[in-house]
């Protein structure tokens, strides 16, 4: 029996498209991923909930993006 394949974007199923799916997959692997502190500069920040960043390794909390701790604007 072959493996069964891993897929991400497996929440919308046929719902919006395989656009939709693609950027919903984008999005949600950016905002899991740890990205770098703008204090101590170590990769440990990650979403405590929307708009809110949390380093776990200096304990400093602070806003920004939804998906991103900086946006495009600043």
């Amino acid at each position: 029996m072959p493996k069964k394949k891993k897929t991400f974007g497996l929440r919308l199923r046929t719902r919006g498209g395989t656009s939709v799916r693609k950027q919903w997959t984008r999005i949600t692997m950016a905002k899991r991923s740890k990205h770098k502190c703008p204090r101590c500069s170590i990769p440990a920040v990650k979403r405590d909930s929307v708009g809110v960043w949390e380093c776990s390794k200096c304990g400093y909390r602070f806003a920004g993006g939804a998906y991103m701790p900086s946006t495009r604007i600043g």
